[in-house]
């Protein structure tokens, strides 16, 4: 849940030899525990591409469990597999968007479980949300400042 920039990672072979180093692991990555080590206070967990990362106990409130994320946190990422809970909930969040976010995380499998009717209301409803961020009064406002060079 937390970008480490400075947290080592290696790959390693069959024989546990590591092939590979780098750094940085960011939020949103999915990994596998693979060791608890109770006597060093180590947690090695295994990322995409077999990246070993161990997190000493005190790093361990920079992970969460993942048995099910929502759609919002898995934005940016994809999956071998995507489970959706298909339920009717508030309007403003039943939305083309969000359905079409969670089935473009799948990279092979998608299944659909639950209500169908929550996914044609999903699909028909193609109301986006209007936000107010002021980005086009601050480019506007940068591009109208005279040019200092020259």
């Amino acid at each position: 849940i937390k970008n480490n920039y400075q947290m080592e990672w290696e790959v390693r072979n069959k024989y546990g030899i590591p092939v590979d180093k780098g750094a940085g692991i960011f939020n949103g990555d999915v990994g596998i525990i693979r060791e608890i080590n109770d006597f060093a206070e180590l947690l090695t967990v295994e990322f995409d591409e077999g990246k070993m990362i161990e997190y000493s106990f005190k790093q361990l409130e920079e992970l969460e469990l993942a048995y099910a994320i929502t759609i919002h946190k898995s934005q940016g990422s994809e999956y071998p597999a995507v489970i959706i809970p298909m339920y009717n909930g508030p309007r403003m969040l039943m939305t083309r968007n969000l359905i079409y976010t969670a089935v473009t995380r799948a990279r092979s499998c998608v299944c659909l479980v639950g209500q169908p009717d929550a996914f044609y209301t999903m699909a028909s409803n193609c109301v986006e949300q209007k936000r107010y961020s002021g980005l086009k009064s601050r480019i506007e406002e940068i591009y109208a400042q005279p040019d200092s060079i020259g």
